[in-house]
Formats: structure tokens, sequence, C-alpha cells
């Protein structure tokens, strides 16, 4: 029997739910279902390494799942109800379990019925799961990537750290190194910033250590790797945690139109249009080449159970949702190697390392 955590059963479970429903309605701001928004869904995607493709075809038969293979050649048809059964039950276990990965013995039965055989689907770039729909607006029947997030595991992030999430900021005078980076605790970083600020010293930032991020960046403004690395100083030194919080600070200290002539606006919806490209292509360690990997959107598993989506159509609300329910996180200052004050070239530098997580 297959054990998963919360976050992968979530997934397989947003599978079958869509199944059961054949429809995937768009949310606000806040999460909430939005009545008169929805997608009839006609066929669902899923690929898995050993085996492949299989498509999962809702159109001809609204009482039956029909399944192809990825040769388009028709291996089953089973009752729509048998998942619909299923369904709230495997939801329940999901939100109830307090073990790290667990086994579900009537997902498992799904699984069997449906003919899969791992419980998180092969990884298609941003996309977890693709969707042909019927667009009520267009209306056309596009086949739409989707990235899956659920709000019943531990928070995920959006953005990664790594190396390639190091901004570099110069020192404008010489400080004890040896001292500031002696100082340890949970709050080292805050601590450190605040010791090198105290000695008049101005931490100004320099520039990235991955040339491919910077440039990921300048796509969304040319200062925009500047915006990032304010916020970034801002959230170390302890002046909020979420973007929308820094955001608030950075404007009443007028930090926003000193440096940028930037309003309060200007600047949060260029931080919405980062916060998007994020979770819809873009990576730190690649060339983005602008366009979106989830060409789909986003489905987000809420912890009553509920499945909503951001799409095209309401990437405003999208927007918005990031920003207000995503927060900088501190990394592991070892691992990603910063936070630490270092000489090059008779000059000192210290690295802060950019890290985006949801906030549940």
């Amino acid at each position: 029997m297959l054990t998963g955590n919360r976050g992968e059963w979530s997934e397989f479970y947003a599978f079958l739910k869509i199944l059961a429903d054949g429809k995937l309605f768009a949310a606000d701001k806040d999460l909430q279902k939005i009545a008169e928004k929805y997608f009839d869904v006609l066929q669902i995607v899923r690929e898995e390494a050993k085996i492949g493709k299989k498509t999962y075809d809702l159109m001809d038969r609204p009482a039956e799942i029909v399944i192809f293979d990825e040769n388009k050649k028709k291996i089953d048809v089973i009752n729509r109800s048998s998942v619909s059964n299923k369904v709230e039950k495997i939801f329940e276990k999901i939100k109830s379990s307090t073990d790290g990965t667990f086994s579900i013995p009537l997902a498992d039965e799904a699984m069997k019925e449906l003919h899969c055989t791992q419980i998180k689907a092969a990884s298609m770039k941003k996309a977890d799961l693709f969707l042909k729909i019927y667009d009520r607006i267009s209306p056309t029947t596009p086949d739409l990537g989707f990235s899956i997030k659920s709000m019943l595991g531990s928070p995920s992030t959006l953005l990664n750290a790594s190396s390639h999430t190091n901004f570099v900021y110069r020192i404008s005078k010489k400080v004890d190194a040896k001292e500031i980076n002696s100082i340890e605790g949970s709050s080292k970083i805050r601590d450190r910033i605040g010791k090198i600020e105290e000695s008049g010293a101005v931490i100004e930032y320099d520039h990235m250590d991955s040339g491919e991020f910077e440039k990921n960046l300048r796509m969304i403004d040319t200062m925009f790797p500047q915006m990032i690395a304010l916020a970034l100083k801002a959230f170390f030194g302890g002046h909020g945690r979420t973007l929308a919080e820094i955001s608030d600070y950075l404007d009443q200290k007028q930090l926003i139109q000193e440096k940028f002539r930037l309003s309060q606006s200007d600047y949060s919806y260029k931080t919405k249009h980062f916060l998007m490209s994020v979770a819809l292509g873009m990576t730190p360690q690649g060339e983005w080449n602008g366009l979106t990997e989830a060409h789909g959107g986003y489905i987000i598993i809420r912890e009553d159970g509920e499945v909503v989506c951001y799409h095209l159509y309401n990437r405003d609300q999208f927007q918005e949702y990031l920003f207000e329910n995503t927060k900088l996180d501190t990394p592991s200052s070892s691992r990603h190697k910063f936070g630490t004050v270092y000489e090059e070239n008779g000059e000192q530098f210290i690295k802060l390392n950019l890290q985006i997580r949801f906030i549940k």
C-alpha cells in the first residue's frame, strides 16, 4: 500500500474531487468560491513517470469516466459515482492524520480503479495537472496546466531558497567583521545588520549572485532587483514579514519615493506581478521568457476540502491573494552561505537570501 504526506495526498484528492464534480470554481482574493464563475472540466490529463500519460474523459458520458492511455487507446470505463462516493472520506483521512506519512486504503482502491500507480503525478514543470475546460467567456476548450497548492499541510514555499537567490550588499565603511560574525542566536542576521548600522555604516544593494535571476527580475522592471533588495533588507532588519507589511514600512519611511520615485501602489503592483510570475513560471535558476508554464493558473485545496482556482480571468484576485498571503522567510544561512561579513578587493559585503513562503 502506498504512503504519502498531506501535500502528496492532497494533490491526489484534488484530482479525484475534480473528476467527481466535473467543474472547477474560481476564487476571489480571500479564497472564497465565486459561484457564478466556474469552468466545466471536459478532460483531465495525468502523467506518471512509469506509465506515461492517461486521459480521463468526462465529455461524452456524464455519468461515466472514460480512461485512455497515452496512445489514445480506451482502457476502461468507470462510474463517476464510484469516485464521488470516496472523495469526502479520503479528504477526512488526509485532514485528520497526524502522521508524517500515511496510507489511505480507500484512496488505494480509487487508484486501482483509475489505473494510477503513484500518489503524486510526475512533475510537468510548474503544472501538476492538465485540464481541458469549457471556457464560457471565449468560448473555447483550451488545454490548461494548473499548479496545485494544499492548505492542509505545512505552509509551502512559493520561491525556494538557493545560491541563486542571494543578494549581495556593499558595506559603506569598514566594520569589525570578526565581532559581527560572532553574533549567534535565532535572530542573528537581524542582530548582525543592526550592529553594522550602529557603527555608522550603510548597507546598500550591489548585485546578485545569480546573473540569470537578476535578468529575470529585470523583466518585471529594470529596477526590480533593487526593489526586492530593499524589501529583503527591511525584512532581515525586523520591519515586517509579509510583502504587504514591508511595502507599508517602505512607504512610511518614504524609501520607495526616494529611491525609485514610485508611489506605494506602484511598488505593490510590481511586487504582485513578480509573485504571480514566480507562481506561474519564473524560477531563479533558469532564463525566463516571460511566459507562464502553469498556464491555467493555480488550484488550491482549502482547509474545508473545497477546491478552487485562480485563472487568467481572475488574475487580479490571484495577485491580491499572493500579496496578502505570502511572507519572506529565513532559510539556513550555513547551507545557502549568507549573513556573514566578508571582504573582496578591499571592500566589505554581506549577502541576504530571498525565500518566499505561504502564510498557511
